[in-house]
Parts: structure tokens; C-alpha cells; sequence
């Protein structure tokens, strides 16, 4: 049976590609070979319809074979049902309507890792690590996080029934909640890091980002601060325009930003910041990541090249297509890629894609330590380079986790379940960290939970659990901003940031005392074979 569906699978895929090559083929006087490519594509649906031992509706037939047609094409042009533009729309716009709450997937179930302060949730009383057992009388067992999250956002002012088990009570917690708008924001933290250095979070970006930024800017200001940490690790991108207009607010007057070009490759389009932009000369490091791609690879990139600041951390994911997301019947969606994108000394960073998706999306991070592309030069005269991400100023690689510490984490949730709990029983405080006490309770709760447990594995990874319990505790007691600001004390690149700030500040002022850099610095110096 696995044969059989890979086969038609290929066919599906094969004649899709047939025909979108259709229109090509009607210009030179195809148009019989093109009702044919699409007569045969016909005809195989409603065999794989009649015949396949697991049916597929004509909807799933539908979208497999549109998004194995434009696979074909590219890694990142993709068709959109209706729910799923839906959620882009609603990610894109900043906003949508439910009960304010960050949620997740565990063991247990559905859990609130953190009601959003002011949401409906947190004010009928949904805390941090209730576990979602029914939506509006459906069980969640066996639901994943993104359907859930469909059915938790609605239309504005419609109830959500939720029942909730949570740690010492003995049945289940009913709440009618009010769905409300609850904003998406893409800054998802932002506080003083030391008296001085100020740390921004961007999760995505959206239409609201750049407007985020800016106030966020303003708001560390006035608390004082004097250099930037801009974090964009993880971050997938989104929307040009907000990378644009954060790159307006970091950059100088007059300054290339990001060149596109068609799939010719001759038409040109360039987005440069305004000649009268007001420069803001505060020290900056970015931090990147494999997870930053898109978007946050243009700020990136435009930062670099015009030696705005320094980029600490890992080489990027390496995207450089451009999507234009086209609407279908007003309810579906098109992400199609027309062009491709340039950093302001003249880079392309999409990683190579030829050799298969499974090897695009599964990259060998052993690779990831030596630039392989061509060389390019910076405003000041350093080398970058293109052909495969954003290669960071200085390589931060995080230790990897031990198998024992990722499935505490992620296969059975403990350092959550056991911070509920933690909380509930001796109470948490602002800034705690946990101590040899709070490890010796979490292990006695480990052993009562009959998880996994070996002496040599605890005593190898004794400080790393206390690292995950101080950021747990801070989740659920004060939020996941409370969380993360603990583990940023013991994070290798923010630290490694700190650092080099003195760095970051003395770019700047070659920047500031250099003369305005020649276009002809934005071409290729040398290529790496």
C-alpha cells in the first residue's frame, strides 16, 4: 500500500508540474498538449479517488497536489487553505480574537504555559500549568497544539467553554471565556538587561513590528540604556516591509538596505533608507541563530555589510527568495516566489536547495563552521560572505543538551509539571533561582513520578536542571518574560554579547569617522571554491 500511494504521489506531483508548465506550452502552440496535461491529472485524481485502499477527499487531493507542484519550484512557495491563511492573516495583522494565552503541547495534554497579562483567561482565573482537558465539550485527548489553537480563537465576544484540571483539585475547573482581541506582538521582550545594555526580542515580523521596535527603543531609553542587544534567534521573518522599517530606524541616511531581483535576474529593485533619516548612534549586536531566516536575515545582513553592529551567535538559515502572497477567492492563499534578495554589498544568502528538501530542512549543523560561499566587502572593508546564510562575527555553539536533559524537558514535560507544583506549595520569587533544596524536592517528585533516573545521569546534569527548574519557576509564578530573563544569565551568547559590546562600540565610531562608502564596494572580491 506505502508503494502504491508514493507511486501516485509521484504522478500527482509529476503532472502538476505538467501543468504549470502549461501556459508556456500554449504560447508556442501547446494548447492541445496542455488539455492534455490537465485531462491526465483528471483522470489520476479520480482513480487515487476510486481505487486508493484509503480514500482521499478532493480536498486533500486538492492541496497535496497544488503544494507538490510548487515544491517543485522552490522550498518555500506554498498554498493555504482556508484556516490556514486565515492564522497568516491574523499573525501578518498583529491581532486576533481568543482567550490570551500561550499554550502547549505536553504529555499530560494541552497546558497553559502563561495566561497574557490582561487576557480574558488570566481574569476569569486560568493560571500558569492548568492542563486543557475539553473545549467546548471536545476532549483534547490526542489533540495537538494547532488545532487547539484553531478552536480556542473565534469571533470576538463568542464564549470558549474550557475545562481544566489543575495540580490538588480533585475534578475539573469549568470556564466560559469571553473571546477578545489579543495582540500578536512581535517584540516579545524587551527589558534592561544590566543598568546599561538594553535587550530586544523579535519573534516574527508583522505589519505592527516596526512600530513595536521604535516604542521599544523609546521605552529602554528612558530607562537608560546606552547599547542594544537585538535578538533574532529562532526568528522565521514574515513581513519585507517591517524588516524594512526597523533597518530604517537602525541605519543612516541614504543607505541600501535590500536589492531584489526577478527570476531573470534583470529587474532590479532597490529599497533604501530616506536621505534625511536621523542616524541613532547607540551600540549594537544581533544575535542569529539556524532558526533566523527571511526578514530577520535582511536586518541582519543590511546591519553587517554597513558595519552597523556586530553579529554574534550561529550562521543563519540562508533565505533568500522572496514570497508575494496572492489571495485566492478571498479565503486561500498563494506564497509564490518572484524574486530573489540582495544584501546592500551585493549577497545572495539562500542556501542551496538542489540536493532535496529532507536535506534543506535537516542541514548538517557540523558543516556550519566555515563560511563556503563567495566573499564580499563591507562600508569599512571586512570580509562577508554569501552562498549559504548569515555567517555571525563570532561563532557562539551553545553545549548540546544530554539525551537525559531533553526528555526530562520535552518527553515528559518535568521541569513544568514540577514548577506548578513548586509554586503552589512554597511559593515563588522574583528572580529565584533553585537551590540544592528545590533539586532535592524535584528529585523525590521525579522517583514518586517513576521517570527515568540514574545517579551518573544526575549528578552529570545536576547544574543544567537547576538552570530549567529557576526558568520553569519563573514562568509560571511571573510569566515567560520573568522566565527568560533568568536564562539569559547563564545563556553562552547573550553573555558572549555582553562581552563584545566594547567591540560593537568601536565599529561604531570607525563608522561614524569613515566617509561615506563608494557603490562600487557592493560586488563580488573573491570566490571560495
Amino acid at each position: 500500500m506505502a508503494r502504491f500511494v508514493k507511486r501516485n504521489w509521484m504522478w500527482l506531483t509529476l503532472l502538476a508540474t505538467v501543468a504549470l508548465a502549461g501556459p508556456l506550452l500554449a504560447h508556442s502552440g501547446g494548447e492541445r498538449a496542455k488539455q492534455h496535461s490537465l485531462d491526465t491529472l483528471t483522470e489520476v485524481m479520480d482513480l487515487v479517488q476510486k481505487d486508493s485502499p484509503e480514500a482521499p477527499t478532493g480536498k486533500q487531493l486538492t492541496h497535496a497536489t497544488l503544494q507538490g507542484m510548487l515544491h517543485t519550484l522552490d522550498p518555500h512557495s506554498n498554498y493555504f487553505d482556508e484556516s490556514e491563511f486565515r492564522m497568516l492573516r491574523e499573525e501578518q495583522k498583529g491581532s486576533f480574537f481568543g482567550i490570551g494565552a500561550i499554550i502547549q503541547q505536553h504529555e499530560q495534554g494541552i497546558a497553559i504555559i502563561s495566561p497574557m497579562r490582561g487576557g480574558p483567561a488570566e481574569r476569569l482565573g486560568v493560571r500558569s500549568g492548568d492542563i486543557i482537558k475539553e473545549i467546548d465539550g471536545v476532549s483534547t485527548e490526542g489533540m495537538n497544539s494547532n488545532t487547539a489553537l484553531q478552536k480556542l480563537r473565534g469571533e470576538k465576544g463568542t464564549l470558549v467553554e474550557l475545562a481544566v484540571q489543575r495540580a490538588g483539585m480533585p475534578g475539573l475547573l469549568r470556564f466560559s471565556i469571553p473571546r477578545a482581541e489579543v495582540p500578536t506582538n512581535s517584540v516579545y521582550f524587551s527589558f534592561m538587561l544590566t543598568p546599561t545594555t538594553g535587550l530586544i526580542l523579535i519573534k516574527d515580523f508583522g505589519e505592527t513590528t516596526s512600530d513595536e521596535f521604535e516604542r521599544a527603543v523609546a521605552s529602554l531609553k528612558k530607562q537608560g540604556m546606552k547599547q542594544l542587544i537585538l535578538d533574532l534567534r529562532g526568528n522565521g521573518g514574515g513581513v519585507l516591509d517591517a524588516a524594512i522599517g526597523i533597518c530604517r530606524q537602525l541605519l543612516g541616511p541614504d543607505q541600501l538596505i535590500v536589492s531584489q531581483k526577478g527570476r531573470d535576474g534583470h529587474e532590479e529593485s532597490q529599497t533604501r533608507t530616506s536621505k534625511g533619516a536621523q542616524f541613532d548612534p547607540f551600540p549594537l549586536v544581533i544575535l542569529i541563530d539556524r532558526g533566523t531566516a527571511s526578514a530577520s536575515e535582511i536586518v541582519t545582513g543590511a546591519v553587517q555589510d554597513h558595519d552597523r553592529g556586530l553579529v554574534v551567535g550561529r550562521t543563519s538559515w540562508g533565505k533568500g527568495l522572496v514570497q508575494s502572497v496572492l489571495t485566492i477567492n478571498r479565503s486561500r492563499g498563494l506564497a509564490l516566489t518572484t524574486a530573489r534578495y540582495y544584501t546592500p554589498s551585493g549577497r545572495c544568502i539562500q542556501r542551496d536547495y538542489s540536493h532535496g528538501l529532507d536535506d534543506y530542512y535537516n542541514p548538517d549543523d557540523d558543516k556550519n563552521t566555515k563560511p563556503q560561499g563567495p566573499a564580499y566587502k563591507t562600508d569599512l572593508g571586512r570580509l562577508v560572505y554569501g552562498g549559504g546564510g548569515i555567517n555571525p562575527d563570532i561563532v557562539v555553539t551553545p553545549p548540546k543538551a544530554t539525551e537525559y536533559l531533553l526528555n526530562l524537558r520535552y518527553r515528559y514535560s518535568a521541569f513544568f509539571r514540577y514548577a506548578v507544583q513548586e509554586k503552589e506549595r512554597f511559593g515563588v520569587q522574583p528572580g529565584q533561582h533553585a537551590d540544592d533544596v528545590v533539586l532535592d524536592r524535584f528529585k523525590t517528585w521525579v522517583l514518586e513520578q517513576k521517570l527515568p533516573y540514574t545517579d551518573k545521569d544526575w549528578a552529570e546534569n545536576r547544574d543544567a536542571m537547576k538552570e530549567q527548574l529557576s526558568i520553569e519557576m519563573q514562568n509560571v509564578a511571573f510569566g515567560v518574560e520573568a522566565g527568560f530573563k533568568v536564562q539569559c544569565e547563564k545563556d553562552p551568547v547573550v553573555q558572549k554579547a555582553l562581552e563584545v559590546m566594547p567591540e560593537a562600540e568601536e565599529l561604531l565610531q570607525k563608522k561614524l569617522q569613515a566617509p561615506a562608502p563608494h557603490p562600487a564596494l557592493a560586488q563580488n572580491v573573491e570566490t571560495f571554491r
